[in-house]
């Protein structure tokens, strides 16, 4: 047994089979993606990585097993517990240089640079991290279950398909409104970014899981409030450091650069799995140089790009979102130096994998048991930055945004 000490969760064990996944490239390389990406620009403390929010997810997800099937005496099979905690150990295994800002790059690059590239919005980390599982992990996999085929059983779940009882349960752990994912994150960036915002009890919540009729999972009502705790911690931290408009321009600003790496043939998306291990944090920066001097500035210095200093968001947002054409166009043939951003996050809907309350008796969706989370709406904005060479452009959106405002939200 390996202890590691971690400033979330105290003491967080590894026996024999996970230290030896732990200790894989495959595994090790986490620690060089930050888990946040450009947001240190403006958090300072925010440089953690993918590699400790693994582990923090690998700890939840084996606590938030074994109380969820302790609470409603769930005859699962056995290893259960010990699967759910590698499924959360390997959940991001996939990410690359500076996690979901690789994705929003490949998404720029296909979508207003009109490179034919394979992307798939935001899993394309899944189907890499499965591709690792598959052909970079899968002997550190051998033999850790009795009863399952590890490596099938981590791509059901995984990729959210899951056939079996004990798959269903894993993947709601791992992947749902209220999971041990998000636990970790928001607790962990809170921290690190010095904000109280993302605060929850954690302690009581996994205390109450409970894991109903072979497909849901439920919190015991009178662990109601802490759900709805969660819920309101991770829209603030969407709202005030996820979506910090700053934050959003330098990942903008990055996901133009990677743009710019596939267009000129710098870099390409991983292709043999051994390329996983040079797709770090450090391999992107040390080509910033062979792509345009105003991005190298701003992303190692903190230079050159002014955002303007008014969100878009209500009617504003509908109508720069009738220009996307238009935008995409400026943005390409300005090579990246005027940005269009848009945040977008559903803090709760009951589609697909609701939550449940459970009194005991009774199970209802959570939104049906409380006023607050019927209250919770999408939050959705937009934001204009841009390069002085490229000033002119900008002016022209913001005429719009100053003639949209004047018409009222």
């Amino acid at each position: 047994m390996k202890l590691i000490r971690d400033p979330i969760h105290g003491y967080i064990e590894l026996d024999g089979k996970i230290t030896k996944i732990v200790s894989s490239p495959y595994f090790q390389r986490l620690r060089l993606i930050k888990q946040n990406a450009m947001a240190y620009l403006v958090y300072p403390g925010m440089n953690h990585t993918r590699f400790e929010h693994c582990l923090g997810v690998m700890n939840l997800s084996r606590e938030f097993a074994k109380y969820a099937l302790a609470n409603n005496k769930t005859r699962l099979r056995d290893d259960i517990i010990q699967l759910s905690a590698i499924a959360g150990l390997l959940h991001d295994v996939g990410h690359v240089a500076f996690s979901h800002t690789f994705e929003n790059g490949l998404i720029l690059a296909k979508e207003v640079y009109g490179i034919d590239i394979d992307e798939r919005k935001k899993k394309t980390h899944v189907d890499y991290g499965i591709r690792i599982i598959k052909e970079g992990l899968s002997n550190e996999l051998d033999d850790l279950s009795s009863t399952f085929d590890t490596v099938s059983f981590l791509d059901d779940v995984l990729s959210e398909k899951p056939k079996s009882e004990e798959e269903t349960f894993t993947s709601l752990l791992i992947s749902n409104y209220v999971d041990a994912d998000r636990s970790d994150y928001l607790l962990r960036d809170s921290y690190y970014a010095g904000v109280e915002y993302g605060m929850f009890d954690v302690e009581r919540l996994k205390r109450f899981l409970v894991f109903l009729d072979g497909d849901k999972i439920a919190i015991h009502k009178k662990a109601m409030p802490i759900v709805e705790q969660f819920l309101l911690a991770r829209m603030y931290m969407f709202e005030n450091v996820y979506f910090h408009s700053v934050v959003g321009m330098y990942n903008a600003v990055l996901s133009h650069a990677i743009a710019e790496m596939i267009k000129k043939e710098i870099i390409s998306p991983p292709d043999k799995i051994e390329d996983f291990l040079k797709f770090t944090d450090f391999y992107l920066l040390s080509k910033l140089d062979q792509v345009k001097e105003e991005f190298k500035d701003a992303l190692l210095y903190r230079t050159g790009f002014k955002r303007v200093k008014v969100d878009i968001t209500g009617n504003c947002l509908n109508e720069f979102s009738s220009r996307k054409t238009e935008i995409k166009e400026d943005m390409e043939s300005t090579g990246g130096l005027f940005i269009y951003h848009e945040f977008e996050d559903v803090p709760y809907e009951e589609t697909g994998r609701p939550l449940y309350i459970f009194d005991g008796e009774k199970v209802e969706t959570l939104k049906a048991a409380s006023t607050i989370i019927r209250s919770l709406s999408e939050i959705r904005k937009a934001i204009i930055a841009y390069h002085k060479k490229a000033e002119n452009v900008a002016n022209k959106y913001i005429k719009i945004l100053q003639e949209c405002k004047t018409l009222g939200p």
